[in-house]
């Protein structure tokens, strides 16, 4: 005689509710992973626009070196959002950063598929003058809402303060934006990037100190004389070496014309990089600025 199989509704009963609670906290999770870091402009200068692509107008150019704080990143392509150390925010193409962020962990803050936000069927606008104000109806989820303004349930739930992404109620009022707010936290302002010394304060780390003057912790540790880059302590004063400047040779380049671009004399030029030839520079070549 074959026993019938009974399932077990207590185990059934507790899989669901942590499927439930995990369902409700991965989505917050993610929403300001890794905003606040910090990248350093790594080309002669960088173009920061008002949006992620170069049809976007330029707000302004940054030199090589300039420190900024990573905000998000567009939905696809290599375009994050940055803020500047006097407030500017705007958008710069991170393959001319230098950073240890990871930037995949940034929050989407420009969905690059959304169609532009619909003209019909949208409650009119109130609050603050140029404040989308949106209110939840039955059966609204935070994910239909994005997609019916063309933004993002991240930027949604950043700009509104939601903790739990999930949870909307009809009659709520939700702020619709396209871009997410700053981070509540104090921009860093970056040192001057020459070469001199820094005194550790407490919380610091050669890697947010190296990020700071636009140099490795490699470099810090090696002019100190450090065995242990994870070692050093409060009120120990740092010599920070100068960082290396590196220029890539494109089509029209002179000694002449990059030697004025940055400062320096060619002979300079010609001493840091022993060229032979000071008329000859070759397409692609890369030179050490002095």
């Amino acid at each position: 005689m074959i026993a019938k199989l009974r399932p077990n509704f207590k185990k059934l009963s507790l899989l669901m509710v942590l499927a439930l609670v995990i369902s409700m906290i991965v989505p917050a999770m993610g929403v300001m992973a890794q905003a606040g870091s910090l990248a350093a402009v790594n080309t002669g200068r960088m173009n920061v626009r008002t949006g992620p692509g170069i049809q976007f107008k330029d707000i302004t150019s940054i030199p090589y070196n300039t420190t900024i704080t990573l905000i998000g990143r567009a939905s696809k392509g290599t375009w994050v959002q940055v803020q500047l150390a006097d407030g500017t925010q705007g958008w710069v193409n991170s393959t001319l950063l230098r950073t240890y962020a990871d930037l995949s962990l940034l929050p989407v803050t420009y969905n690059s598929d959304a169609p532009p936000p619909p003209t019909t069927n949208v409650p009119p606008p109130s609050g603050t003058p140029g404040t989308r104000i949106y209110v939840v109806r039955a059966g609204d989820d935070l994910k239909t809402i994005a997609v019916r303004f063309g933004t993002t349930w991240q930027i949604l739930a950043a700009v509104n303060g939601l903790s739990n992404a999930n949870i909307i109620y009809p009659g709520q009022q939700l702020i619709i934006a396209f871009s997410a707010p700053v981070p509540s936290q104090p921009v860093p302002v970056p040192y001057p990037n020459t070469a001199g010394t820094h005194v550790v304060v407490a919380g610091e780390t050669l890697k947010t100190i190296a990020a700071l003057y636009g140099v490795t912790p490699e470099l810090i540790a090696a002019a100190n004389g450090i065995t242990n880059v994870n070692l050093i302590y409060a009120g120990q004063v740092l010599k920070i070496p100068q960082a290396p400047r590196y220029y890539t040779v494109v089509a029209g380049d002179t000694l002449a014309k990059i030697a004025t671009r940055f400062g320096v004399t060619v002979q300079a030029l010609v001493t840091a990089n022993n060229i032979a030839n000071i008329n000859l520079v070759k397409t692609g070549q890369r030179l050490l600025i002095p």
